[in-house]
Order: structure tokens, then C-alpha cells, then sequence
């Protein structure tokens, strides 16, 4: 039997009134994937409700997960044969749906209940209506993503309410796509008026819900990369920063500005895994803060976090290779490997004594678990968090492998401490960058490599080619470019921490929208302050078209220490793109760049 367990989430209004929730957690991954977290039973008198299928031997080792209307989640392994069984209360299963996650942590799609035509367009109904039912053997196909019962039950079984399928064999809109689809409106309320199934009162609310389907294209918001259907990746977009909040960011650097598969056109993966795999440029960060896990500001209210990597193979398995790195620039166990590493705690601002009130001998997991997040306290200025965070950067030292073992959709579930007990929330890698900005003209002179070297007025005309992700499956290709990225030039030789150009250094931008008024105070819009006006991602193409904005290098460092540096005097800067803030950091891809006066 699987184990239940709830996700906390917060859900907060936007200007226009939809509410989203906080984070873009994924189904909580229980026993079935390596958690040890006590069996819940059904509530008592809410009635006992089972699902069965089966998928067939070649979804031996698979994971069915039941994802609660609300988040919450129940798993059952997929055993030799290809059977599931789920068992919990009517009441957790009303709305749930039904998806696939193979032996390799990775989201599959979703098991479709049933499907009606309504008017020209096929509906799926992917809903249950807190019935037991025997869906019997299921026609599986994997590279779609998506499986259907051979013989329908009973349309009581499912709800009425119903997405679009692509035809009539009932994939759903976004099945095997990893839901990088734009929805159009009509598409959304195709099956409105399907007919068939049990009738459920919904709310919006539940629809913006980690388990519900904001955008109905057959997709739970939790396990979708795009959950509004705009076809912007949620890590980049603006409109769903709330519900990406939680999910771990990437950093990726380089110093090469031929590493972009728009500049170098014979780019390859292995060419990406030999930069990827190197330690320095490449890191997943972890950063959640206790009101992240608890839906509320909290000095004590969690005492320790660590990461259950499941069957990963480079933070879990039986021989993961993880180490830690530099973590929000500063960190104490740099180079450990993080299966060793229990946590521990630290003051962001050295010399200042911690937030008033906090316990510092929190940090420690005492079940030595090893994946820990560090507490860092953010003990000086006003913090929205409390000042209480975790932290980890992790660096996956898989080396000619990393393409092929770190991907979007690989399933993280963090474990923390409460003065309840243990609770669990999951998140999951989102699409993210895996080039830098491919610099091809500084000041009008073609560029490929070296120092560059400002104007007689300190100032750098830069034209770049946006940074490019993997394609995921359903799209062609190799590489897509990242529309919607915010950029801008970063300091990293003045000061101790990221030091950012103001808006007013930058010009000749007319492809970008500058952050204004209260936009421009967001941390991540100062460090890149233009973002591209172009929204979704495109074709890699050599022929794409680039970008390009002015800097005025003597106003980043300032003028009167830029008039009195000698010539020859060096700075070091980034060439950044980003996402959107989430929690402690955003995505982001750097090329590392050398000026000399």
C-alpha cells in the first residue's frame, strides 16, 4: 500500500485576483521513492476507496502516484507484472488524478480514466470522483505520455469535468510534452460541456491548487514546466514566480563566449557535459526558508532540512558523486560530498550577532542523512522570510554524464524537522539554461575571446545570442534559445558580493523593457535590470536574431575610480541572463568576462 502524506502550500493573490500557490511543488514522493515516512490510514468514516490498473511489464519498477486535488499525494511501486494498487479515503481521492513516474525518478504523464467526444474535439476525463475502481489493463504509451484503460469503466468513476486530447485516442493536450504548450483559450474550454461523468463543485481556487490544472492541458500544475499555458518556462516567467518560488535554481558559467549553440553551430552535448562537468560552472541551489515550508514566518518553527534524492543517480543510489560548492557566496563545506554532509549553521553577515531569538544549535539533522541544507541566517536588514533559511549549492560531478543523469524533471523531496515531526515537500529541476550568452561584437568589432576594451568614454557596445536549454521531449531539435530572460552586467571584482550597474549605466536596449518603479528595487531586476522582449523560447540558428544594449563601465564602477585607474587596469565582469526571483536566487547563466582600461 502507499503511503499519504500532504504538501503545506500558501496560496496569495495576484493584481488580477487569480490566486496561485506558493511553490511549483511536485507530488510528494513517498515510500515508493525511497521515503520512510509513516503510513497514513484513510479517515475514518470518510469511506475506503482502491484504484487498480495495470500497465504491463515494461512499466515494471514505475511509480503511479495519485495527486490529491489539494497536492497531497499517495504512491504505489509498480510491481514485476506492471499492477498498481492505490488505497485511501473517498474524500482524498474526489479530483486526484492519476500520473507516472518511471524507475528513474522522472515524470512519465498522466493515466487517462476516460475520454467522450464533445462536439468535433475528443475530451479526457483524468479526474476521479472518490469511487473505487478496477481500470483494468492499460494501453501504455510512454512516448506520448500518457496511458488509457483498454475497456473505459463506468463514467462514474471520473469526474465530468475534461481536457482536450490531441485525437481520439485521448492523449491529453500536453502529454509528453512537459507541458511547454500554449493553450489558447478556446482549447481550455473545449470540454466545458462534456456530459459524461460524476459532477464535482470546483473552485477556482482548486484549479490554481498544486493538484489542480490551471491551464486544462492534461497536466497537474505540480509536474507541468509551464502551468498558465503561455508557453514561457515557469522558471522565467513573471506571472508564475510564486508558484516556481521553491524550486531549485541553476547556476551555469563560462568564460568562453563560443560556448552558445548559436555562435558555435556544431555545439553537442558532449561539448555541454565537458563544461557542465566541470566543477565551478555548473550547480543546483537550494534555498527555502521556514516560511517556504511552513506557510509562515518562523524563527525555531523548523530544525533541520535535508534533500531524499530518491534513485538519482548523483545525489541518491548507492554510490552518488554530489559535492558541495560555494552557496550564496559564502559556505562552509565546500568540497564535501554532500552525502556526508549533516548541515549546520551561519550567520550571513559575520560580526553581527544572530536574529534575536533564534536557536543556533538548529541546522543538524541528528539522523545523519547526509544531503543536508545548511541554516543560514540572514541577520542583518529586514528579511520577508524571518531571516531563516536553508541552503545548499550542489554541484552533480557527473561529468561526460551530466546530460544524460541531471535533467528537468528529476525529482527532489526535502525532509525537515518540526516540533511534529518530520514533514516533506518535493520539488522538481525545472528547464534552465545549459549555455551562456554568446558574445559576438564588443564596441562593433567582431569578438571571440580575450579582454575587452571600453571606448574613450569607459562604455562597451555588447551584441550577444541568447543562451539555449535542451530540448524537452516533443519538440525538435537540440537546442532552444530562452526567450524572456532578464540581463545585465555584473560586477564580481567590486565589493563581496554580486555588484550590480544600475539601470541609468545601460542604453541602446530597444530590445528589452527596463525594470521601472517598484520593479527596479526586485534584487533580481538590479542585477539584471532589461528583459527581452521576445517571451518564448525559439529555434538555435546561427541566422537568430541577437541582442544588444550599451554599458557604461565607468558608471559601474564609478567615475572617479575609473578615471583614476591607470591604463591597464582590469575589472571582471558577468554577462548575466536570469529567470525570474525566486526564493534567495533566480536561474542563471553567465559569461565571464575580463575588461581592461
Amino acid at each position: 500500500m502507499g503511503v499519504e502524506v500532504s504538501v503545506s502550500r500558501v496560496v496569495r493573490s495576484t493584481e488580477g485576483g487569480v490566486k496561485r500557490r506558493l511553490s511549483a511543488v511536485a507530488v510528494a514522493v513517498c515510500a515508493s521513492l525511497g521515503l520512510s515516512l509513516a503510513t497514513v490510514s484513510p479517515v475514518e468514516g470518510a469511506g475506503v476507496v482502491t484504484v487498480t490498473g495495470k500497465l504491463g511489464a515494461a512499466a515494471s519498477g514505475w511509480k503511479v502516484v495519485m495527486v490529491g486535488a489539494r497536492g497531497q499525494s499517495l504512491v504505489s511501486a509498480v510491481d514485476a507484472g506492471g499492477s498498481f494498487s492505490l488505497r485511501t479515503s473517498a474524500t482524498a481521492s474526489k479530483r486526484a488524478t492519476l500520473q507516472m513516474v518511471d524507475s528513474s525518478n522522472r515524470y512519465v504523464g498522466p493515466i487517462v480514466i476516460g475520454k467522450e467526444k464533445v462536439g468535433k474535439s475528443t475530451c479526457s476525463h483524468n479526474q476521479l470522483a472518490g469511487k473505487s475502481v478496477k481500470l483494468g489493463t492499460l494501453k501504455l504509451n510512454a512516448a506520448q505520455g500518457f496511458a488509457i484503460p483498454a475497456k473505459a469503466p463506468v463514467s462514474t468513476v471520473h469526474t465530468r469535468s475534461a481536457v482536450l486530447a490531441k485525437g481520439t485516442s485521448g492523449q491529453p493536450l500536453s502529454a509528453g510534452t512537459a507541458g511547454i504548450v500554449k493553450v489558447t483559450s478556446a482549447q481550455m474550454s473545449a470540454c466545458g460541456k462534456a456530459v459524461k461523468g460524476t459532477s464535482i463543485a470546483s473552485s477556482q481556487d482548486a484549479n490554481v491548487a498544486m493538484g489542480g490544472d490551471l491551464d486544462n492541458d492534461g497536466l497537474p500544475n505540480a509536474l507541468d514546466a509551464d502551468d498558465d499555458g503561455d508557453q514561457e518556462v515557469d522558471a522565467v516567467d513573471k506571472t508564475t514566480t510564486e508558484s516556481a518560488g521553491m524550486n531549485p535554481w541553476i547556476a551555469v558559467r563560462s568564460t568562453n563566449p563560443l560556448f552558445n549553440a548559436s555562435v558555435s553551430t556544431g555545439l553537442t552535448p558532449e561539448n555541454v557535459n565537458a563544461v557542465l562537468g566541470t566543477s565551478g560552472n555548473y550547480a543546483i541551489q537550494f534555498f527555502v526558508s521556514n516560511r517556504n515550508l511552513l506557510g509562515e514566518a518562523s524563527l525555531n518553527g523548523v530544525k533541520w532540512v535535508w534533500v531524499d534524492c530518491g534513485n538519482l543517480v548523483y545525489c541518491g543510489g548507492s554510490a552518488p558523486t554530489a559535492t558541495n560548492t560555494n552557496t550564496h557566496l559564502q559556505n562552509s563545506n565546500t568540497g564535501v560530498a554532500w552525502n556526508t554532509y549533516n548541515g549546520g549553521f551561519k550567520v550571513e553577515t559575520a560580526g553581527a550577532p544572530p536574529t534575536a531569538g533564534l536557536d543556533t544549535t538548529l541546522g543538524t539533522n541528528p539522523g545523519n542523512n547526509g544531503n543536508a541544507l545548511y541554516l543560514g541566517n540572514r541577520n542583518t536588514g529586514n528579511d520577508p522570510s524571518g531571516g531563516v533559511n536553508w541552503l545548499a549549492s550542489v554541484f552533480p560531478n557527473q561529468g561526460a554524464n551530466t546530460l544524460t543523469n541531471v535533467k528537468p524533471g528529476d525529482v527532489y523531496t526535502l525532509r525537515f524537522g518540526t516540533d511534529a515531526g518530520e514533514k516533506s515537500v518535493t520539488m522538481m529541476l525545472n528547464p534552465h539554461a545549459v549555455t551562456v550568452p554568446g558574445l559576438t561584437t564588443v564596441n562593433g568589432l567582431a569578438y571571440t575571446g580575450g579582454n575587452l576594451t571600453p571606448d574613450a568614454n569607459g562604455k562597451l557596445a555588447l551584441t550577444f545570442f541568447r543562451p539555449q536549454r535542451l530540448a524537452t521531449s516533443g519538440e525538435t531539435g537540440t537546442f532552444k534559445d530562452m526567450g524572456g530572460l532578464r540581463y545585465g552586467v555584473i560586477m564580481t571584482s567590486v565589493g563581496t558580493m554580486d555588484t550590480p550597474c544600475d539601470i541609468t549605466s545601460y542604453s541602446a536596449y530597444d530590445a528589452f523593457t527596463a525594470a521601472t518603479g517598484a520593479d527596479a528595487s526586485d534584487m533580481g531586476n538590479r542585477l539584471a535590470p532589461l528583459t527581452d522582449k521576445q517571451t518564448t523560447d525559439s529555434d538555435t540558428s546561427p541566422t537568430a536574431t541577437k541582442l544588444s544594449f550599451t554599458i557604461d563601465l565607468r558608471a559601474c564602477v564609478g567615475a572617479a575610480t575609473y578615471d583614476a585607474a591607470a591604463a591597464g587596469k582590469k575589472w571582471t565582469m558577468q554577462l548575466n541572463a536570469s529567470g525570474q526571483m525566486l526564493t534567495g536566487g533566480m536561474n542563471r547563466a553567465s559569461l565571464e568576462l575580463t575588461v581592461t582600461k
